[in-house]
């Protein structure tokens, strides 16, 4: 029984494609903690690292990683580097010689397919494979951090199998991050902390299995950074393929996870305290040990709190220089919001007391303030997360957005049926998609006569007033800059084969829904893909692909 290694790390890139300095760095962590006897156990001639390598080079390296193996080898990829998917959705990892077109779609020959690992995968004969994936598989961007991917992609679908088990450092709708300044990413950071202080063995039982290792880091990262969330897809006894080695009976490693039972809120109680010290005292440990493992336990809690204190102190600030929160100053927030790695809901209390309780003018809109704030340096560098997004479109994206401070007076706001699409046409131009995406629901469902939490028949869809679907649907075409949109989707749809013939075509449908994005989570982000919006009003329907089929040709009738 072998166990081998390949560690790809990925820093240097054709133009184009972002620089990542820490990959090299998270490649030769890996290989640090996987070749040390008491932790990963992996002899050092059975690891294979490669730096920056040539494409074919790593296609090589990870064929013979597959090949030629017995059912009982424990063969593990791991990779660190930019992600790429191209116009279907399909999954490339890069290598340093990977680049783009001008029009910033992937050279595909220049990059490897996740299927051909998958066929390299298929065709061996182990039955314990790992796959770590430190890459981004779509959707958020900060400043400070370098996006390490483009897009959604189906991890499972392209990597699951037998006993195998695929861990990835964000969901297929997030970007997973390197941060300037820190020496690994967030996610390999905490993936070599599990194994290197055996805190990962959850059971206690000597060994660190995948779910283990992977339920170790997920917490760590979200504790720290609660916009990433790292995700695992194993099938059969893939779940519980070991890893690494931990030590038992180690004082350490046992105060250690003691101190990570009584730890609440980022913090221990003064119950907890005494609790801990008698651990202490039996364990042995002086007082210097026990306060460099509880820093350990509590630096991505405390992380976690500064950004917030520092997003805090910002909002502050932003309240003393304008008595009005301005579209501009708002968006400034939300991109500082997202550098910090933290989610809506984790600043919306913050909101709530610095702006709710003194009734401030703008607390309606700075509630949910707007998902498309990057710079454009930053847009320069973005790496498109959906096919049809360069970068340099990107730019000119929020080159228009930043032309639009208020309500637009002069919008057409007609409705057949006395509909009132005022709140419709802020919403769309303050960029809060997803409330846009809730009022278009509304105020549809209104215009057929009925009430919130009602359903669309077809003949409603097939009826519905050409005025009014007009009014909506030129309101988030303008003030998307023709991203989002009913008759965006309509020529998406059609554009995968779809006819508007009434009949129902499965296989369209499913290639509409991977052209949006839908095959995932909802994204309420400018640069998800196009035609992701709106999408709230195709939840109330007895059949997707059917409402689909009749707002489509409803919109093709009349002219839209």
């Amino acid at each position: 029984m072998a166990r081998i290694a390949l560690l790809i790390g990925v820093s240097e890139y054709e133009p184009g494609l972002n620089q990542l300095a820490g990959a090299v760095k998270d490649m030769e962590a890996m290989q640090r903690v996987l070749q040390h006897p008491e932790m990963g156990g992996f002899a050092e001639s059975e690891i294979v690292v490669m730096p920056n390598p040539q494409r074919q080079d790593m296609e090589n390296a990870i064929e013979k990683l597959f090949d030629n193996r017995q059912k009982d080898d424990l063969l593990l990829l791991y990779f660190s580097g930019h992600g790429i998917t191209d116009d279907s959705g399909k999954l490339y990892l890069t290598n340093s010689q990977t680049c783009k077109y001008d029009n910033g779609n992937l050279i595909k020959t220049s990059a490897t397919p996740a299927s051909l690992i998958h066929e390299f995968m298929e065709n061996s004969r182990s039955q314990r494979q790992v796959i770590i994936l430190d890459a981004c598989f779509s959707g958020a961007f900060a400043e400070g951090m370098k996006a390490k991917d483009d897009s959604s992609v189906e991890i499972n679908q392209q990597l699951g199998g037998k006993g195998r088990a695929v861990l990835t450092s964000s969901s297929s709708i997030e970007y997973s991050f390197e941060q300037a300044g820190e020496e690994l990413s967030v996610y390999t950071r905490y993936i070599v902390n599990g194994i290197e202080t055996g805190a990962a063995d959850t059971d206690n039982d000597g060994l660190i299995s995948v779910d283990e290792l992977h339920e170790f880091a997920r917490k760590k990262v979200q504790e720290s950074a609660p916009a990433m969330n790292p995700k695992i897809y194993a099938v059969e006894e893939g779940f519980k393929i070991k890893v690494a080695k931990a030590p038992v009976g180690n004082p350490k490693l046992k105060y250690r996870k003691e101190v990570e039972k009584y730890l609440r809120d980022g913090k221990i109680s003064p119950t907890g305290n005494r609790i801990l010290k008698r651990y202490q005292n039996e364990l042995g440990l002086s007082d210097d040990e026990v306060k460099e493992i509880q820093n350990e336990v509590l630096e991505p809690i405390r992380r976690y709190q500064a950004n917030l204190k520092e997003y805090e102190e910002a909002l502050r600030e932003a309240l003393e220089y304008e008595t009005t929160l301005s579209q501009f100053t708002q968006n400034e927030l939300k991109h500082f919001q997202q550098l910090l790695q933290l989610r809506d809901e984790d600043v919306e209390p913050i909101h709530d007391r610095l702006i709710l309780s003194s009734n401030h003018p703008s607390e309606q809109t700075i509630i949910a303030p707007p998902q498309t704030t990057q710079p454009l340096e930053l847009v320069n560098s973005h790496l498109g997360s959906e096919p049809n997004t360069t970068a340099v479109e990107a730019g000119e994206i929020i080159k228009s957005f930043s032309n639009i401070q208020a309500p637009i007076q002069t919008d057409d706001l007609a409705s057949e049926k006395g509909i009132d699409y005022t709140r419709l046409r802020d919403l769309l131009t303050a960029h809060n998609w997803k409330e846009a995406d809730k009022e278009t629901y509304e105020v549809m469902i209104k215009a057929v006569g009925k009430k919130s939490g009602d359903w669309f028949t077809s003949d409603e869809l097939l009826n519905f007033p050409c005025k009014d679907l007009r009014t909506i649907d030129q309101l988030w075409e303008k003030y998307s800059n023709g991203r989002f949109g009913f008759s965006v989707q309509k020529e998406i749809y059609l554009s995968v084969g779809g006819k508007l013939d009434g009949d129902y075509d499965p296989e369209a449908w499913r290639g509409f829904m991977g052209q949006v994005g839908w095959n995932d989570s909802i994204t309420y982000d400018i640069f998800t893909r196009r035609g992701h919006l709106p999408y709230d009003t195709f939840r109330f329907v007895g059949s997707v692909g059917e409402l689909g089929i009749f707002l489509f040709s409803r919109i093709e009738t009349c002219k839209l």
